[in-house]
């Protein structure tokens, strides 16, 4: 029995070459050579690591633990994977018109205030011939709340999707 323990003490503090544990690990040495860069395996000497260090720094590393505040594979991996359902799932509602992009809103809230400066700029002149010979300040400020009340009404009724098919019907394709 006394064999077995001198093997496996001799294992224990077999040291590795890069490739040797490139090969151990299913992984190739360009890998090896960046976990120990980023610390995650440690070498005794110049491309030499103690295997079973190795062996047990690497679980733990896929497994998701890491002993020097730095962010594991495994967290890495999930998180990527994470943002990338998010992204997908934003794409989606976008196509499904659930979302609308911040370029949209602009457009819709830029032709909607156009709409409401045309409506507010054509008052004056409507409104001129009326006023002109009503001398009661209530009957003119009566006649001014309706026509601000129409626009505002028409404002409110106001559909971007139809403008926009307006605009779309009008446009002159380019050759």
């Amino acid at each position: 029995m006394a064999k077995p323990n001198a093997k496996s003490e001799l294992l224990q503090e077999k040291e590795v070459s890069t490739s040797e544990l490139a090969a151990i690990i299913g992984k190739s040495p360009q890998w090896v050579r960046q976990l120990t860069r980023e610390k995650v395996l440690e070498q005794v000497n110049r491309g030499k690591y103690v295997l079973s260090e190795a062996v047990q720094a690497y679980i733990k590393h896929v497994e998701g633990e890491s002993s020097n505040g730095k962010i594991s594979y495994r967290d890495e991996k999930a998180e990527h994977e994470r943002i990338k359902k998010e992204m997908a799932e934003l794409e989606l509602e976008e196509m499904r018109s659930h979302l609308h992009t911040t370029q949209d809103v602009q457009e819709a809230w830029s032709d909607l205030i156009v709409e409401f400066r045309k409506r507010m700029t054509t008052l004056p002149p409507r409104m001129a011939g009326q006023l002109a010979f009503i001398d009661n300040e209530k009957k003119v400020k009566k006649l001014l709340t309706d026509e601000i009340t129409a626009a505002l009404q028409v404002l409110a009724q106001y559909d971007p999707v139809k403008e926009a098919g307006k605009d779309e019907q009008t446009e002159i394709p380019n050759p």
